[in-house]
């Protein structure tokens, strides 16, 4: 009784409660058409993404062929992540989106460098664009030079 008497004079103490959010959620509120042109294959697809999911999290999810791993926070003395780990993701965004895209962190820049085949200069990984709102209808092209390296030994 203390105890609970206690805790409702701090909740009184602090103010009139958070009001709920006035709109509903909704799923649609969340997402993001995204196409993927896939070169190897001869097809284009478009398939919804959530906001805040990676574009190779949207393509693992919806089972396209876009293989690679998933980035690690950039490495800082907090999280020690280490970063996108392979170049297997490697999409061409479209101009028109290119700006929504975050800036080309240092790591996936040094991995696109290192690559001779990826010299457009709208490459990108796609485990390190992270969807927004703004990249509603953003279409990437996964160019057929792009390895799968899943069975790799």
């Amino acid at each position: 009784p203390f105890l609970a008497g206690a805790m409702l004079r701090s909740l009184a103490r602090a103010g009139p409660a958070r009001g709920l959010a006035t709109g509903a959620a909704t799923v649609a509120g969340s997402t993001v058409k995204c196409t993927f042109i896939l070169a190897k294959q001869k097809q284009k697809v478009t398939v919804p993404g959530m906001v805040g999911w990676t574009l190779l999290d949207t393509a693992k999810h919806h089972n396209l062929p876009v293989n690679g791993i998933a980035a690690d926070a950039p490495w800082d003395y907090v999280t020690f992540g280490e970063g996108p780990a392979s170049v297997e993701d490697h999409v061409v965004v479209a101009q028109e989106f290119w700006e929504t895209c975050l800036p080309v962190g240092y790591q996936e820049q040094d991995l696109l460098e290192k690559e001779e085949r990826f010299k457009q200069p709208m490459s990108r990984l796609a485990s390190c664009i992270t969807l927004t709102k703004e990249m509603d209808g953003i279409t990437v092209l996964v160019p057929e030079t792009n390895q799968d390296l899943t069975n790799y030994v």
